[in-house]
């Protein structure tokens, strides 16, 4: 094949004594998917809760340690503060907000997180509360450092006492990490 003076007629180009340059040879690695990394997570735990006065009638802290199996960061500690809000009135749910975090078992990788959401009494036993928290991942440490997301929390309260509870919960949700 003679490669002199090859001119692509369509767009004018003259390539001299070079040989054509050849557009197809191999494959292309275009990414155009988005930059970062979207990966579904789901939990279940059982957490134990103290829950302290403030100076406001009705409201508490909640301070909540417990064992969380995630598929993100496998077996984990969750720890948790949140400010719990019994209503003045009966029928109204409690409310909760707060903030906290999932620690690796080996304390290297912490997903954190804030979370609102609501409980109401069992109408078979007012001793159980049945909850659901929206959760916002805000951050951490190691692969989730820059994490961001959210999930939600169903779970169910049993109070052992008139400040402590036990919790079950599970999370479904959807941790975004850079790429």
């Amino acid at each position: 094949m003679n490669t002199k003076n090859q001119i692509d007629k369509p767009k004018g180009i003259d390539y001299g004594d070079q040989a054509k340059p050849d557009v197809t040879a191999g494959p292309l690695k275009a990414d155009f998917g988005p930059p970062v990394n979207i990966l579904p997570i789901h939990a279940n735990a059982g957490v134990t809760a103290v829950l302290t006065d403030t100076s406001e009638t009705g409201v508490f802290i909640a301070t909540a340690t417990g064992v969380v199996q995630t598929s993100l960061l496998g077996t984990c500690v969750a720890n948790a503060k949140l400010n719990v809000r019994f209503p003045a009135t009966p029928g109204q749910p409690v409310v909760l907000n707060g903030t906290g975090s999932f620690t690796s078992i080996d304390g290297t990788t912490s997903l954190q997180f804030s979370a609102s959401g609501t409980a109401n009494p069992d109408p078979a036993n007012p001793n159980f509360f049945n909850a659901k928290y929206q959760l916002t991942f805000t951050g951490g440490t190691g692969a989730f450092a820059s994490a961001s997301g959210g999930g939600e929390i169903t779970e169910v309260v049993m109070f052992t006492s008139q400040t402590t509870g036990t919790f079950t919960w599970t999370l479904n949700g959807r941790v975004i990490t850079p790429k």
